[in-house]
């Protein structure tokens, strides 16, 4: 029950007792001993260690990069200058962005807080490296970047008085994907009265990294509304390639970083100084006029960078000089210029060629309903202006997505793609069809005035509407061009904004209509008549099934054109079948099979066309040559012309494009041949029908989002941009203004 005492513990402190007494022993002979060396050895000379050093902050880590803050000092003198340095070691392959970032990003920015009295200037970037992502080019620094920054002491500053600098820094870090960063930096320097210099070889580095400003390069700006040129004397330095030279600008929002920079060395036949060919990022050189005043940037020739300035004035072409036309206005009024610009560009496409299937066959339905009330006109208005506008918008957010992605398209890009071509010609098939009577939609099921019948009129307003964007969205009429581009640039959200309006202004003449009966009084009253009318609408849409099948063949060769008649024929054979068995009068399960068996032949159709087709367009070997006098386009043909001095006339086009069609009965034109024979042109022609992702840089670069585009190039470096509307006088004109 009870444990015996131990008497460890007795034993313990007695040994304790005895060791502690010789450990005390032992401490005052060592203060002893310790005493006597001190004061029979002479103190010692030398300087105790730099302030600078003993305060010097360690690298701060981040994600992905250390980040330290020094100076080229360890002791400020007062009244005098010295550097600091916001040094980064990043980890491969991550980058941070220079003071103009390029297409994306944003640079690294610095809050300082300084003694009472310290100035600090400018932060200085290295020389920025261009990255290329996907067709997305942004100016970045790699590896172990130091951004530089002057600082100037004040004359009042105390000596022997050490003083603390801290900056706050922001960064963008990238790789594939990127991260936002920041940190609070912090440096202890003492203020003397003469400095030491520290961390030479880190500066040496960061200021053999800066563009050099010391050469004098003579630069000089010629400006048109969509185009810049350098004019650069390089006496003196190498240039090897037409690639070795790359101008970098300081501000953003002046030059399209994504544009190829193209350095012309013997402009205008051998005559003047090289070139260097750049693009805005905005249309019109008005809108930059202030911007382009102050010009400065970083100029890369080769391995070497120069700070570069411009040091004449601007000299301007005669586009930059005529005055501004109703559309150039609008743009300059930003998005609310481009939103109007969108809405009456869409009002227009009603006119053009590719919505009149579609159209016809709103101005029959509007007929039809002319005699029902205005709330039923109404919603057949908002369901068709709903389906516009949504299209417009799916239609645009696939192309955002897709050019995100690193795909080179643009607006039209649909038509490009076999089965949504052989798609849109199955429907318009069967569309066709059923106006020429082979088959009716629930016609005598039901009274024309109940619900359903009028839930289904408003549906199928909806599916024309989608119809008309479908077809009417690659048509590049007037106004459309220019908002287009526009739209393909600015970031997603006001872009989808842009085109949704466009895809408003498309469905708002049928919905005025639809909403104001008064306005139908110019439309005739229904009679007989319309069934004539509807027949001659059927034959209309079987012209245009026609248009697709010659698309096909100008894309896939005559393999994707039997492909699309054998898809054709077996959507005709259901349209038969559901016309024959499916009519009201049948019985409930004679008409459910008919519609059974009809929609699997349309489905049938449509996955065989679609595959079919695609394997067509994969296996053609078919290339559209340029007829007559015309030679295939391609950037070298391009540039080979211009330095034997042969003006160029170029016609990006596509089979697709009803109005490019129209355009060449003026290209192609007698008058046309003798005027470009006259003054010497070569005429080449582009066409985008096929997906190319040459010609999508050239329409970006020219702010286009699609076809079609002419250009003619001089040989003294200027590029003339025609409207999209061409006729023999505007032609005729333009050429004969520039020569």
């Amino acid at each position: 029950m009870f444990r015996k005492k131990s008497i460890f513990p007795v034993l313990a402190r007695k040994r304790w007792k005895r060791s502690s007494v010789a450990w005390v022993n032992l401490l005052l002979y060592g203060v002893i001993l310790s005493n006597a060396y001190l004061i029979a050895t002479p103190p010692r000379t030398s300087p105790p260690l730099p302030y600078y050093e003993a305060t010097q902050t360690l690298p701060q880590e981040c994600e992905y990069a250390r980040v330290q803050l020094i100076a080229d000092t360890s002791i400020i003198v007062p009244g005098e200058s010295f550097l600091l340095g916001i040094r980064f070691e990043l980890e491969k392959d991550w980058h941070l962005y220079w003071e103009n970032p390029g297409s994306s990003g944003f640079p690294l920015s610095v809050e300082w807080n300084l003694p009472t009295g310290f100035e600090v200037g400018p932060l200085q970037f290295p020389s920025p490296q261009r990255y290329e992502l996907s067709g997305f080019v942004t100016y970045v620094h790699e590896e172990a970047p130091m951004f530089i920054v002057p600082v100037t002491v004040p004359k009042n500053a105390s000596v022997n008085t050490p003083v603390t600098i801290q900056a706050s820094a922001q960064w963008l870090l990238c790789k594939e994907e990127c991260i936002a960063d920041s940190t609070t930096l912090r440096l202890e320097i003492p203020i003397g009265e003469s400095e030491v210099s520290v961390n030479s070889g880190w500066f040496a580095q960061a200021l053999a990294e800066q563009p050099e400003s010391s050469k004098e390069l003579a630069l000089t700006m010629i400006a048109s509304e969509k185009q810049l040129y350098l004019e650069l004397d390089l006496d003196g330095l190498t240039v090897e390639a037409t690639t070795d030279v790359y101008f970098y600008p300081r501000m953003e929002g002046i030059i399209n970083p994504n544009a190829p920079q193209v350095l012309v060395k013997k402009p205008a036949g051998g005559v003047g100084l090289p070139r260097l060919e750049l693009s805005f990022a905005q249309t019109y050189l008005d809108t930059l006029s202030d911007e382009l005043a102050n010009l400065s940037g970083v100029l890369a020739v080769g391995p070497s960078t120069y700070a570069v300035t411009a040091s004449s004035p601007i000299s301007t072409t005669k586009a930059a000089n005529q005055q501004m036309g109703f559309e150039q206005r609008l743009l300059q009024y930003g998005l609310f210029g481009w939103l109007l610009l969108a809405f009456l560009g869409g009002v227009i496409l009603n006119l053009m060629p590719c919505v009149l299937p579609v159209l016809s066959l709103k101005v029959f339905s509007l007929l039809k309903h002319s005699g029902q009330s205005r709330s039923h006109a109404i919603a057949h208005g908002l369901s068709y202006t709903l389906g516009v506008v949504l299209s417009f918008v799916v239609l645009a957010g696939v192309l955002f997505s897709l050019r995100s992605a690193g795909e080179s398209i643009g607006w039209g890009y649909q038509l490009q793609s076999p089965g949504f071509t052989l798609s849109l010609g199955i429907l318009f098939f069967v569309f066709g069809l059923n106006l020429m009577g082979v088959f009716e939609i629930g016609g005598g099921l039901v009274r024309a005035d109940s619900k359903w019948a009028k839930r289904r009129d408003v549906q199928g307003s909806f599916v024309m509407g989608i119809l008309a964007a479908v077809v009417g969205a690659p048509c590049m009429g007037p106004l459309v061009a220019s908002v287009s581009g526009i739209a393909i640039q600015v970031p997603a959200p006001q872009g989808l904004l842009i085109f949704a309006t466009m895809g408003l202004g498309l469905a708002s003449p049928f919905f005025l209509l639809a909403a104001f009966p008064s306005l139908q009084c110019f439309l005739p009253k229904p009679g007989a008549w319309m069934e004539i009318l509807k027949r001659a609408m059927g034959a209309l849409l079987m012209l245009a099934v026609l248009f697709i099948a010659w698309i096909m063949l100008q894309s896939g060769g005559i393999s994707a054109v039997i492909a699309f008649c054998i898809s054709l024929l077996l959507a005709g054979f259901a349209a038969w079948i559901f016309g024959r068995w499916g009519a009201p009068v049948r019985p409930l399960r004679t008409r459910r099979t008919t519609t059974a068996v009809s929609l699997l032949l349309l489905i049938i159709a449509l996955a065989y066309g679609a595959l079919a087709s695609r394997r067509a367009y994969a296996d053609s070997s078919v290339v559209i040559q340029a007829e007559g006098s015309w030679a295939t386009w391609s950037p070298d043909r391009v540039d080979a012309e211009l330095a034997q001095g042969n003006p160029v006339f170029v016609d990006f086009t596509a089979s697709w494009c009803l109005i490019c069609q129209a355009n060449k009965l003026a290209l192609r034109s007698e008058s046309a041949d003798a005027l470009f024979d006259t003054y010497g042109f070569v005429t080449l022609e582009a066409d985008w029908t096929k997906r190319d992702p040459v010609i999508a840089k050239v329409l970006q670069k020219y702010g286009r989002a699609g076809v079609p585009l002419y250009l003619i190039y001089l040989s003294d470096g200027q590029v003339i941009e025609l409207p999209q509307t061409i006729t023999n006088t505007i032609l005729r004109d333009t050429i004969m203004e520039h020569f």
